[in-house]
């Protein structure tokens, strides 16, 4: 909340906290949910010029729920900021200053979500894989000041201002005695003996008669009510994660706690920039201390691929909501994007919009400009991040859309051969039966079919041949509808990424440099890495191009379609980098994949397509 343009001092705490102890003393009539309860207009009491939206216990498994839901709450917010107005002041997203050292503490608060929970064993790992998830959080979801004056795409301006709340400790039971073990380690170490105090509060919010919940108070309130639903899918998923957790046995590892802190205020402090600690332990293979414990080495591993990884885990439980890309689009796809090395500008969550917006225009930020919005509930539902990649980079982001509808498209389950197969005495072929063999019968090599992440394990064992690599790659491009390689890759270690496409390379004989995009598969090109993929079933085409012609060899590929006679093309390389001269460069590289000699179903496959 702000004064209005002809108060005398329209930024100061009191005149906004005035503001808001008169809406709350008549709040306005807000609608009503799905489930016939109303919305609820309630303050933050350690920030008297803010206030929130609570919509009760609701359950979100369903889209048409969601959808419900989104929309009473841009409209509870479109009446909340009308009704501001009357009351003399004008409602902004959290986080607004005006710039010139105003105190922006008193408009700061959490985005708060409280998940129920109906047993001490859920309660327990809800805890710890909040815990553990932390970091990656705070990372995606942080949101830094903003205003006229500027705005920082790093870190939670609210996070690092708080002094009562404390990272999460490990919890391994609910039993009184460990828990007051905790409560002497946070007195000892925090000088606060609260559990409450903790980022992920495991005993509820007593004052929101939630009691019994654990409470995730890690995220910031979000400017709009697209980004708050795609926060709340998120919590969702994770709850869903612990129940398979508590019905399989598991429990969540302990993180150590100077590793998750320190990993939690690079967060704080940097956002999706941070770089965190990873514990890796050593393998069963490698040599143990004297005492028959293994090693421990630490790894770094940006935010980005950490908020990656962790929405990578959550995947199934977003394919079981039935969530649509279009929910989800502004938490994948700006991970997505900015993988690349020539990433710059893609916008990652609302502190990158942000920034984007105060680059573009300062007075995007303005307070009448965002107020305007937030009267909108159209301008509140609208997924002003992704709009913003596709603005930038339509072509890239539309394709980044496809792989995420991908992703969350129900899994078909891969029948066992082993386990159906006849017994002997009911054994019949299917040429017998007077059916043709299935397509799967008729391929040679071990395998049916390789995902794109299987295929990278396997070329990683020790001692592959050429000609076993050849088949993993056959299987692969049997199997995979998108033949990119890319993507996978990045979700890799760097040297990882790094060793398994030298292994994917074939040998210096059979790949063919190209100095531009090609137009045809004619081309003298494109005839000889042809030639060579027909002889020894492999051959690679790379570019080594200025950044600037990246895009068109990338275009001109897509116009060639699939290469001819059966042969399968795969995306292997798709980056940039600074040349010697200190210049902008980039490497497109493209395996091509002949068919097995015995094989002619691609072949025919093209020949009827």
């Amino acid at each position: 909340m702000i004064g209005r343009s002809r108060d005398r001092d329209r930024y100061g705490l009191e005149t906004r906290a005035a503001i808001t102890a008169r809406l709350l003393a008549k709040p306005p009539r807000l609608p009503v949910l799905p489930t016939g309860a109303p919305l609820t207009l309630r303050g933050v009491p350690r920030a008297p010029a803010a206030v929130w939206i609570d919509t009760g216990q609701i359950v979100l498994h369903d889209r048409a729920t969601r959808r419900a839901v989104a929309g009473a709450l841009a409209e509870a917010v479109a009446v909340v900021a009308g009704e501001t107005q009357k009351a003399g002041g004008l409602l902004v997203p959290s986080g607004w200053v005006p710039g010139g050292g105003d105190d922006p503490a008193g408009g700061l608060c959490a985005d708060l979500h409280s998940l129920e929970v109906v047993s001490d064993v859920q309660r327990e790992l809800l805890c710890n894989l909040l815990r553990e998830y932390a970091p990656p959080l705070i990372s995606l979801t942080a949101r830094q000041l903003h205003g006229p004056a500027g705005a920082s795409p790093r870190g939670s301006a609210r996070l690092s201002r708080a002094t009562d709340q404390v990272a999460t400790h490990y919890i391994a039971s609910f039993s009184p005695q460990h828990l007051d073990r905790v409560r002497a380690g946070l007195r000892r170490n925090e000088r606060l003996a609260r559990l409450e105090a903790m980022d992920v509060n495991p005993l509820g919010e007593a004052s929101l008669a939630a009691e019994g919940d654990v409470a995730l108070r890690l995220l910031d309130a979000q400017m709009s009510v697209s980004s708050a639903m795609a926060h709340a899918l998120v919590a969702q998923a994770i709850a869903m994660r612990v129940r398979d957790l508590e019905r399989t046995g598991q429990r969540v590892r302990s993180v150590p706690q100077p590793v998750l802190e320190r990993n939690r205020s690079r967060a704080i402090a940097h956002g999706l920039t941070a770089q965190f600690d990873v514990e890796q332990r050593a393998s069963a293979g490698r040599p143990a201390k004297q005492n028959g414990a293994r090693t421990t080495t630490t790894a770094t591993v940006t935010a980005r691929r950490a908020a990656s990884a962790m929405l990578a885990e959550l995947l199934p439980y977003f394919r079981q909501l039935d969530a649509h890309p279009d929910e989800l689009a502004q938490l994948f796809l700006g991970l997505e994007l900015a993988a690349d090395a020539s990433s710059d500008g893609f916008v990652r969550n609302e502190n990158d919009l942000l920034a984007r917006w105060h680059a573009q225009d300062s007075g995007l930020l303005a307070a009448d400009r965002l107020a305007q919005g937030l009267r909108s509930p159209e301008w509140l539902i609208e997924d002003h991040v992704s709009a913003a990649n596709l603005h930038r980079a339509a072509g890239s982001t539309s394709a980044a859309r496809v792989w995420l509808a991908e992703q969350l498209a129900p899994k078909r389950a891969e029948p066992d051969r082993q386990r159906t197969s006849r017994p002997p005495g009911q054994r019949r072929t299917d040429a017998a039966a007077g059916r043709p063999a299935p397509r799967a019968d008729r391929r040679g090599g071990p395998d049916a079919g390789l995902s794109a992440e299987r295929l990278l394990d396997v070329v990683a064992g020790d001692g592959r041949t050429p000609d076993e690599i050849v088949d993993a790659l056959r299987a692969y491009c049997r199997s995979a509808t998108v033949h990119d390689l890319t993507r996978p890759l990045r979700q890799r270690d760097r040297e990882e990424a790094k060793a398994l496409r030298r292994v994917l390379r074939p040998r210096r004989a059979q790949q063919v440099s190209c100095d531009g995009p090609l137009s045809s598969w004619d081309e003298p090109a494109a005839g000889r890495a042809l030639s060579s993929a027909g002889e020894s079933g492999l051959a690679l085409l790379h570019w080594d191009v200025p950044e600037a012609d990246r895009p068109r060899v990338r275009a001109g590929l897509r116009a060639l379609g699939r290469p001819p006679g059966g042969v399968r093309s795969v995306l292997l390389t798709d980056t940039s980098y600074t040349g010697k001269a200190k210049e902008r460069r980039g490497t497109v590289e493209l395996l091509l994949v002949a068919p097995a000699g015995n094989d002619s179903t691609d072949t025919a496959e093209e020949a009827t397509r």
